[in-house]
């Protein structure tokens, strides 16, 4: 009897086996690809340093337009305001009468005074004359001497009568031109304080008063410049109200008293030209242009300058290794800036090769293609 056989299944095809060693072999080859991908030479834009005279060097702070002068008027007089003859906003000239107030009980009083000056020319008139017929009728005896020095002594007291109306009529006819105000200067009403039919005391603001011409702009100056602001070469001013148009100023006062709390001092300009655009209460921004440093320095456009989060400058110097050119980062010190340049105070030497374009990722020792930028050498001619 013929026993059966037992099952054998057929071995199970392993198909990935024979794909594993091609995977790598791709794996490999795009890691490759990439790896010369990355070592490829980035091109970027260079530019040489120069050598040249130092930038003037700037500081910008802010400022206010203020008014050269500024007024609280007040009545000299006590009264009821009878005319208010402006309004906030009013331009007025020097010599303007802005308000009056009543003056009837005043002139009353100056009628009387002048009635009494009258009585008092006439009663004078009347003692020299009898002091002149006196006096000819004493020369033949025909009076005692006593009664003509009488009448001369009745003259000379209604001479000294007649001299203390006279006074008493200046001081009356002064105390009503007082119940007038007058502007003391051309300039704007800015605030009106009073209006008719209210009494006002002598001494009582009511009326502000701002000088609208040759107005001046303050600025407060940190200490560390104090000592050179005097020495500025240039001053522009730039109000905010009209940012493109340069005001050209200069310095005109330095406060030398310190604010203890911000550590500045007020400093005050005067504009040179156009003025008509300054109005008091204007903002805006004062750049002080100091004498450059002493000898050259180097400057290089802003562009190459490169600034990280740590606070650190640098530049991407180009160095030669044979026919290959490499980058290197550089530490420098920089000075001011002005237009598209900067000035250099160490780290960087004239004429050294450094990156103006493309220098936001290299790397050290990255190889590089340079192409000098034409066009962007730095000047030489000091502003």
């Amino acid at each position: 009897m013929t026993r059966p056989t037992a099952f054998v299944p057929p071995p199970r095809r392993r198909p990935h086996r024979r794909l594993f060693p091609a995977l790598c072999l791709l794996a490999l080859s795009g890691a490759t690809s990439s790896a010369l991908a990355a070592e490829a030479p980035a091109r970027v834009l260079t530019v040489r340093a120069e050598k040249a005279e130092g930038l003037l060097q700037t500081v910008s702070l802010t400022g206010t337009v203020t008014a050269r002068r500024e007024a609280r008027l007040s009545s000299r007089a006590t009264g009821l305001v009878m005319e208010m003859r402006v309004e906030e906003g009013h331009l007025v000239e020097k010599g303007d009468v802005l308000m009056t107030l009543d003056t009837d009980l005043a002139e009353i009083s100056l009628e009387e005074i002048r009635a009494e000056i009258a009585r008092s020319r006439i009663q004078l008139e009347e003692a020299k004359r009898q002091e002149e017929e006196v006096r000819e009728l004493a020369k033949t005896g025909g009076f005692p001497k006593s009664e003509a020095e009488s009448r001369k002594s009745a003259v000379l007291v209604g001479e000294a009568t007649l001299q203390q109306l006279l006074v008493r009529e200046r001081e009356q006819v002064e105390r009503i031109a007082r119940h007038r105000l007058v502007a003391p200067f051309s300039g704007v009403i800015s605030r009106k304080l009073t209006e008719e039919g209210e009494w006002v005391p002598t001494g009582t603001p009511v009326l502000e008063l701002v000088e609208t011409e040759k107005p001046r702009f303050d600025l407060q100056v940190p200490q560390e410049f104090l000592t050179r602001v005097s020495d500025a070469e240039k001053v522009v001013v730039r109000l905010d109200a009209h940012p493109d148009i340069p005001l050209e100023a200069h310095i005109a006062t330095m406060v030398p008293v310190k604010d203890e709390v911000s550590r500045t001092f007020l400093t005050r300009l005067e504009f040179d030209g156009e003025k008509a655009l300054a109005a008091p209460g204007m903002s805006g921004t004062a750049e002080i242009f100091f004498r450059p440093r002493d000898g050259e320095t180097v400057r290089i456009p802003r562009d190459a300058v490169v600034r990280y989060p740590d606070g650190k400058i640098k530049v991407w110097v180009v160095s030669r290794n044979g026919e290959e050119a490499l980058v290197r980062s550089r530490d420098i010190e920089t000075g001011s800036s002005l237009g598209e340049f900067t000035e250099v105070l160490s780290g960087l030497e004239g004429g050294e090769q450094i990156v103006l374009k493309g220098n936001e990722t290299l790397r050290e020792d990255q190889a590089v293609t340079p192409a000098e930028a034409t066009g962007e050498k730095v000047s030489t001619t000091t502003p």
